[in-house]
């Protein structure tokens, strides 16, 4: 229905140029024959346009779907024009593809940076300080070497900690009356070797250790002995006598 217009107007067409055609053929017949001496005119031929030819329908449709075609074929190949580049530049790396991730070193651990085993008497003092420890000396010094003296030189980082963990844990008072210095008994578990200090004794402390650690056995000198391998406490007459071990 919608190409019936233009299917009159192509028949219009072709029949108008049949006539113009017919009408200069038949003009000089009925003038009569022309003489020598009289020019024909010129033939006239009128040009028309080309009968129109629409498509069908049919043919419209097979037009988009060869062009969509077209179209999905250009968009693989360019698809497959860019996966083809991809795998040529993955290839051109092998070596960044395949190098182990490198394992990140910790820093090497100096003289500096470790924990000191062992204190002088002042810093191991500033830190039972800071705790809230006390210490006493019944000489009035600190030096290792002479037996009235209160020294902490050369004690245990281990020492120091436990017996601060000891006063934090019963929340009693704890005063250092024994360290490091001559006099005490010899062994590698002694006060010299840093191992042993020795408490003023008072109720909340005795109390707290006899509740807190079980009764083991008398030691050798008749002093008896609470708590475990690890950490021992004799009750002596004057003081308690702790091995931090």
């Amino acid at each position: 229905m919608g190409t019936r217009p233009c299917r009159r107007r192509a028949a219009r067409l072709t029949a108008g140029a049949l006539l113009t055609l017919q009408i200069s053929f038949i003009a000089p017949a009925a003038d009569g024959p022309a003489s020598a001496d009289t020019a024909r005119p010129p033939l006239t031929v009128m040009l028309v346009d080309p009968p129109l030819v629409v498509p069908s329908a049919a043919a419209r449709r097979a037009t988009a779907t060869a062009g969509h075609h077209l179209g999905a074929l250009e968009t693989a190949r360019r698809y497959t024009r860019n996966l083809y580049r991809r795998a040529q530049e993955i290839q051109a790396r092998p070596a960044e593809r395949t190098r182990p991730a490198e394992k990140v070193r910790p820093p090497e651990r100096t003289a500096q940076h470790l924990p000191p085993l062992r204190l002088r008497h002042a810093e191991a003092a500033q830190r039972l300080k800071r705790a809230g420890l006390g210490w006493k000396s019944s000489g009035g010094c600190t030096n290792r070497n002479v037996r009235q003296c209160t020294s902490l030189e050369a004690v245990r980082t281990a020492t120091v900690t436990d017996v601060i963990a000891l006063k934090r844990r019963s929340g009693c008072p704890v005063v250092i009356t024994g360290g490091t210095e001559i006099g005490h008994s010899p062994g590698p578990y002694s006060h010299h070797a840093g191992y042993k200090l020795d408490i003023t004794p008072n109720r909340c402390i005795s109390r707290y250790i006899k509740r807190e650690y079980p009764y083991q056995r008398i030691r050798g000198d008749g002093a008896p002995l609470y708590g475990s391998a690890g950490t021992l406490y004799a009750r002596e007459p004057d003081h308690w006598d702790i091995l931090f071990r």
